[in-house]
């Protein structure tokens, strides 16, 4: 008897479950009768452009810190360079009033020689680890651009037209072209003037030294990547360390610091 009772309840079960899975999509329309079909999908390409933006914040945040560490380590090997810049204009030069030059200016010209192009290698290198970076960055704001693109922008919604909290989403797309702007244009300056170097001309090298001072020095431009391009912190992952560190790729920067042989 009781197996019979079980045997007539799962049709009466599955007839609720059916009713009730028929009603609520009746019920949403009813609760937000305003979500028409074309605001649903207005709504879904703002949620996909908004999951890009905050992927950009990030990653130029990550961008940043790299380019920091870099001006760092070319600093140290620039001095090094300017050193032996000035150590090889003065061995040609002595050359001219030595008798016998090439009984020990061969080995001192070609250790100094040799040592300038490693170091120049490494410049190169960190020129071009930062290009590289920021092309694929590149690749992602040409994903945030398409997404932004598709945005209806006759919808009159927070999100385009901004709020009592958040600028509208137009004014960030003017800022992520800005500053990859800014920072593609910095690094071809760096390579620009990298290829200028030479161990004859001091004064390329100084040019070079002076550069990287004046592009160092970026507090306003810090203040306005971790301030002004900034949607919502609250939408950034939670860090699993409280202290947050730059984590620098040249660890053993004391390392760039040649102890000169010569």
């Amino acid at each position: 008897m009781e197996h019979r009772v079980e045997l007539l309840l799962e049709p009466i079960v599955a007839y609720k479950l059916e009713r009730r899975s028929d009603n609520r999509p009746n019920k949403v329309e009813e609760e937000e009768p305003h979500l028409t079909k074309q605001l649903k999908k207005h709504y879904g390409i703002e949620a996909e452009v908004l999951g890009l933006l905050i992927k950009l914040e990030m990653r130029y945040k990550e961008y940043y810190n790299l380019y920091k560490c870099e001006m760092k380590a070319q600093k140290i090997l620039v001095e090094r360079i300017w050193l032996l810049t000035q150590r090889y204009l003065i061995l040609i030069s002595s050359e001219q009033s030595c008798r016998y030059p090439e009984v020990y200016t061969l080995s001192t010209e070609e250790a100094i020689i040799n040592e300038y192009e490693e170091k120049l290698e490494v410049l190169r290198a960190s020129n071009n680890k930062m290009k590289n970076t920021l092309l694929e960055i590149n690749q992602q704001c040409k994903e945030f651009y398409a997404a932004y693109e598709r945005l209806d922008k006759a919808q009159e919604t927070p999100f385009i037209m901004g709020d009592s909290h958040h600028r509208s989403i137009r004014y960030y797309k003017i800022m992520a072209v800005d500053i990859f702007n800014y920072f593609y244009a910095t690094v071809l300056k760096l390579k620009c003037f990298m290829h200028q170097l030479d161990p004859v001309n001091l004064e390329s090298v100084e040019e070079y030294r002076d550069l990287l001072q004046n592009e160092s020095a970026m507090e306003e431009f810090e203040g306005y990547l971790n301030n002004q391009f900034v949607y919502c912190k609250c939408m950034y992952p939670i860090p699993t360390c409280p202290i947050l560190k730059l984590k620098c790729s040249h660890q053993n920067i004391a390392n760039l610091k040649y102890v000169s042989r010569i």
